[in-house]
């Protein structure tokens, strides 16, 4: 039995979604990384503009990588991950957006496999969520991540399109970054296909992350293949699991933004046969599932 984690992209953000994450030590602890990395970036309202090397690669001092944001005001960035999920940011910065997706996704994974006892068999991201899976899967550190989000979010602030330059730009900012050993497989978007152990092929997913859609039907085909019996959806999403447990006969699918992390967890462990790491004994069933999702307790 195999678990997969969503890790959802663009289009599942939502006004206050880092004040909401799981209440768990590993969730605070992603936090407290994100929150220390981009205040050391030391980057604020007219910090400057993104020219020289440091704008084509994303290099630059601290977690947030490049200069600025082209010719505009640059996010500020200095008073740490407080302001990334208002209404506001989320709306007209793109860069806090990506910010704020991911360290949203890495939080619940976290939490999921160090205070839920739930280990991904496999990660699935959609757009800016390749990012949070290839933490997840070994390939990138999250301060890494956070660099590498950021830039794809300054290159969108500046009016380039995600066909064109983008993706270039993000595979020379990528081509810079150490490789390490994949631990856990990843399902690419882009291709549509199961990559293993071949940390190249995850950058060259994560760089082209930005060009269409993700190949849905093809990436369903592959969790079936890959004897997926459940999946659980990253905060803040919601949208992938309701669409697999719809359309995927044989895959549970469960958010933890709308189940929470502990029963999350606790259907996930349900299905995939996994102890309860707390020691408290039999939880959830199977039973618990409807043909559609989970059943709602009473």
């Amino acid at each position: 039995m195999s678990i997969a984690f969503l890790f959802p992209g663009h289009g599942s953000q939502r006004r206050g979604m880092l004040h909401r994450l799981p209440d768990t030590t590993a969730s605070a602890t992603v936090l407290a990384e994100a929150d220390l990395a981009l205040r050391n970036a030391g980057v604020g309202p007219g910090a400057g503009t993104a020219t020289g090397p440091g704008a084509a690669t994303g290099r630059g001092s601290g977690a947030g990588g490049g200069s600025g944001s082209g010719d505009g005001p640059v996010l500020d960035l200095s008073g740490g991950i407080a302001e990334l999920d208002t209404a506001e940011a989320l709306e007209k910065s793109p860069v806090a957006l990506h910010l704020a997706l991911l360290i949203a996704g890495v939080a619940g994974a976290r939490a999921m496999t160090e205070d839920e006892g739930v280990p991904p068999g496999l990660v699935v991201g959609h757009g800016v969520g390749a990012f949070a899976a290839g933490v997840t899967c070994g390939v990138l550190t999250f301060e890494e991540a956070l660099r590498a989000v950021r830039l794809r979010g300054e290159l969108l602030e500046r009016g380039e399109e995600p066909g064109g330059i983008l993706p270039i730009r993000l595979a020379q900012h990528l081509a810079t970054v150490r490789r390490r050993p994949q631990t856990v497989p990843y399902l690419s978007g882009f291709y549509g296909r199961v990559l293993r152990e071949d940390a190249n092929a995850v950058f060259d997913d994560m760089a082209r992350c930005a060009v269409g859609p993700p190949r849905w039907d093809e990436s369903v085909a592959a969790m079936a293949a890959e004897g997926v019996d459940c999946c659980v959806e990253m905060p803040p999403g919601r949208a992938l699991s309701e669409r697999l447990a719809g359309g995927a006969p044989g895959i549970r699918a469960v958010s933890v933004e709308e189940w929470g992390i502990a029963e999350a967890g606790e259907l996930a462990r349900a299905v995939a046969g996994i102890a309860d790491p707390s020691g408290a004994g039999e939880g959830m069933t199977e039973e618990d599932w409807g043909p559609d999702g989970p059943i709602p307790a009473g």
